[in-house]
């Protein structure tokens, strides 16, 4: 099968959905798909073979944080050019409805005679957008051969304004990549506890949490680090707000190739994340046999639960955070039993199985199965493991 996989998020910048897309674009590869990752201009960054750049990425605000859109003249015509020079069978939209790949690739593969897949990555309170432009995006919507979601708070983000026939299919985690590496639940206490925040530095993402609770974790364990490793805009702001706290908190910058190492040394990761429609860090935790503290928010609800890997903590509440890190860190049996209860769930979201579930998608939007693939594992690519600092 040739697919196209199109997203406007991607390398080099990190997230959740440049996770899904690579991730899916390998699998599918080494199976014997021919898949074509299509994103936009980023920078003079290494690529995998299988990318192909359409137009130039830019960072807007969104939704607590930062998002992007691509501009450029002749996009839909030059998106149609990649999926006919690609004789592509179906293509794959990541951000369904969104501008601007969002809504420029589906009428590019439907003015070729291709049928397109979208999925919905994300979780907002209400959109303006979407009640003011509903009857338009919805005439869209209805074309799509099939809708995804990753999680169920996103179908029910996108069914207070649309309707569709929803498929609800995860974010996956590389279970080989990530695993542990031997650190032991009762080192905290012997070394120093190591506390971890990964992700993008942004107001949505909660360091500001992580930071305020600091103190009073310090007053317990006195030798306590936390590790702050992404980038973003807000970067120095935080690292500034971080200063009185000397070198009880190292900020590391952008990581890759480095993330199992990190999550595997810490005793507790900590993602106080305000809004997340599912929390690709968390099966990225649970697969290094992490415990992690994550905050009260829909989408991590659905990723944990009910499970023991996690403890779920009100959001923007820095006493809680650090009560729960005094809590945990004090209790070595606790942590390990979640550790172990993390890698057991993060096997169930493993890539083989996800893209299994998104093949049977473009099996049944196709009315035919896939020509048969070589099961085979899916090795990583590090192509931008140069970015990571």
């Amino acid at each position: 099968m040739r697919i196209a996989l199109v997203a406007e998020d991607y390398y080099p910048q990190l997230g959740g959905v440049p996770e899904h897309v690579h991730n899916l674009a390998l699998q599918f590869n080494s199976w014997g798909h021919v898949t074509t990752v299509i994103s936009s201009y980023m920078g003079p960054y290494p690529d995998a073979a299988f990318v192909r750049r359409v137009g130039t990425s830019r960072m807007i605000y969104s939704n607590g944080g930062v998002s992007r859109v691509t501009t450029g003249s002749g996009l839909r015509r030059q998106l149609e050019a990649v999926f006919r020079e690609g004789r592509c069978d179906i293509v794959h939209v990541h951000g369904g409805l969104a501008p601007t790949f969002g809504l420029a690739a589906p009428l590019a593969a439907w003015q070729a005679g291709i049928p397109v897949v979208a999925t919905f990555h994300s979780w907002f309170a209400r959109s303006v957008a979407c009640r003011v432009f509903r009857r338009p995006l919805q005439r869209i919507l209805d074309r799509h051969a099939a809708t995804i979601a990753v999680s169920k708070p996103v179908v029910d983000a996108n069914s207070r304004y649309f309707h569709a026939d929803w498929d609800i299919i995860p974010n996956g985690v590389d279970v080989d990549f990530f695993r542990p590496n031997g650190r032991r639940p009762t080192d905290a206490l012997v070394h120093g506890p190591r506390l971890l925040w990964l992700g993008r530095i942004e107001p949505r993402n909660g360091l500001g949490t992580a930071l305020a609770a600091l103190p009073r974790i310090l007053a317990r364990y006195p030798n306590a680090v936390l590790t702050v490793a992404g980038d973003g805009p807000w970067r120095g702001y935080y690292e500034r707000r971080a200063r009185h706290l000397g070198a009880s908190v190292r900020f590391v910058g952008q990581v890759f190739e480095e993330r199992p190492e990190y999550y595997a040394s810490a005793d507790l990761y900590l993602c106080p994340t305000t809004i997340a429609s599912f929390g690709v860090t968390l099966l990225e935790a649970m697969a290094c046999g992490t415990p992690m503290i994550v905050s009260d928010n829909l989408g991590f609800r659905w990723v944990i639960d009910g499970g023991a890997e996690a403890v779920i903590v009100p959001k923007d509440d820095p006493a809680a955070w650090a009560g729960k890190v005094v809590e945990l860190i004090a209790d070595p049996e606790r942590r390990r039993a979640m550790g172990e209860a993390g890698r057991a769930k993060a096997a169930r979201f493993a890539w083989p199985r996800i893209a299994r579930r998104e093949l049977a998608v473009y099996e049944r939007v196709l009315g035919h199965p896939p020509s048969e693939p070589r099961y085979a594992r899916a090795g990583r690519s590090s192509v931008i493991a140069s970015t990571s600092s």
